[in-house]
This record gives C-alpha cells, sequence and structure tokens, in this order.
C-alpha cells in the first residue's frame, strides 16, 4: 500500500486486477479462492488495494476479503467521494489516525500480525479516473470500484442508514457486529485513539465477561433466528 510521501504524485491507475492471497491461484482462476465468513458477508470475496509499478502509475492488486481482513480487531467502513469537501478534509486525517493506531499496536504486540484497525473504502466517486485519484492518498483497502457503485455499496449504505458523506462505521473484526456508526465525529474529538474503538459501556462488559467463542456462537444464533422467522413471517427485513 502507498506510504505518505507517494501521495504527492499523480498517480496513473492501470486497468488490470493482480490477485493477491494467501491461498494459491492457479494460471487457470486469476480469481480469488472462496471466501467465508462475517467479513465476505460484508464486502463479497474480493478486496483492492494499490500497488505502484513506476512513479507515477499503479495497478489495482486483488485480495480475499477474509485473508486480508483476518487480523484486523476492528473494520471501519469508510464511505466518501472526491467530489465532497468535507471527505477531502477528513480523509488526511483518518490516515494519521489509522497510522497511529496501528502503529501503537505494533509496539504493544511486537509479535503480533494484528492490526488494531483496519479500514474498507467504499467509493461514491463518480467515475474511475477520480476512484484512482482519490485511492491514492489512501493507505488501506477498498471495495472494488463497480461493487461500490453496485449492489454491495448500496446494501452496505443501506445496512447502516448512511445519510451522507464522509460516514465511518467501526465494525467487530471477528463478528461484523457494529461498534459504532460515530467513527466520524469520535476521530477528530479523540485523536489520540484513547477510547479506540468507542465501544459501549454494555458492551465492554459483555466483553470482559463472555469469552469470545461464545459470543461468536450467539452471534451465529442470532443471525439463524432471524432468518427463520423472515421465512416464516415472508418479511424482507426485521
Amino acid at each position: 500500500m502507498l506510504s505518505l510521501p507517494l501521495l504527492l504524485v499523480v498517480i496513473t491507475l492501470i486497468c488490470t486486477v493482480h490477485v493477491n492471497s494467501q491461498a494459491t491461484a492457479t494460471e487457470d482462476d486469476l480469481s480469488v479462492p472462496l471466501q467465508t465468513g462475517p467479513m465476505a458477508d460484508l464486502f463479497g470475496q474480493e478486496l483492492h488495494a494499490l500497488q505502484l509499478v513506476s512513479e507515477t502509475q499503479a495497478e489495482l492488486v486483488a485480495f480475499g476479503t477474509t485473508d486480508v481482513l483476518q487480523h484486523a480487531d476492528v473494520v471501519g467502513i469508510y464511505f466518501s467521494a472526491d467530489w465532497c469537501g468535507p471527505c477531502r478534509q477528513f480523509t488526511p486525517e483518518l490516515v494519521s489516525f489509522y497510522q497511529k493506531i496501528n502503529e501503537k499496536k505494533k509496539k504493544k504486540k511486537k509479535n503480533s500480525n494484528t492490526k488494531a484497525l483496519e479500514i474498507v473504502w467504499v467509493s461514491r466517486c463518480k467515475d474511475w479516473d477520480s476512484f484512482g485519484q482519490y485511492f491514492a492518498t489512501m493507505p488501506w483497502l477498498a471495495i472494488p470500484f463497480e461493487d461500490s457503485l453496485g449492489s454491495v455499496g448500496e446494501a452496505l449504505s443501506n445496512k447502516y442508514k448512511i445519510k451522507g458523506i464522509p460516514s465511518l462505521v467501526l465494525v467487530d473484526g471477528k463478528t461484523g457486529d457494529v461498534i459504532t456508526k460515530e467513527g466520524r465525529n469520535k476521530i477528530p474529538a479523540d485523536k489520540a485513539g484513547v477510547g479506540f474503538p468507542w465501544r459501549s459501556p454494555v458492551s465492554n462488559l459483555a466483553r470482559n465477561i463472555v469469552p469470545g467463542p461464545i459470543r461468536r456462537m450467539l452471534g451465529g444464533m442470532k443471525k439463524k433466528f432471524i432468518n427463520i422467522l423472515r421465512g416464516i413471517v415472508g418479511m424482507r427485513a426485521i
């Protein structure tokens, strides 16, 4: 991913997507291996990152969603666009926070692969060129451009009731459960990340009392129960 000194360079985005996954892809299969789990349910099978191929050119690299997010404690879902003034103001602040909070985690747990925060960008840009230029200012992942404009972006926007941009929703990296929908306001108010990820007191109590495997099991049971109710009553959403 791009480091900050490179952000001043005008990047030309090459319309080529290369696969980069922990599993091996064959020459005949250029898609990522099948991804399952809460993150794949949210974002789909693959996420993209930018990789520089020259001083002025970058290409997209595809990662399996579950593979690339499996070490993230918290996943931020970032809705923004290049044409949005407040977005252009907030993105550098978010980049700074992202790097700071992950560096803090790295120093605390030197031999750990986990990240305190990974971010997935849901682009609201209007065309491919603006997507590429704006993505070049971000050191994280993105939903494929077509998916952002299509059903995946629409589903995420509806799921979290996004009314405007920029918006930052923080979810648990293991379960996908919402931690806060107010990331956009939390970061400017807590730039050092003292309260990160700003879980509610009730949620913190549950995490301290109930072991992780049981929380994940209960979360799965809740989803199954809701699906059963939907089938019985014929409702589209509960």
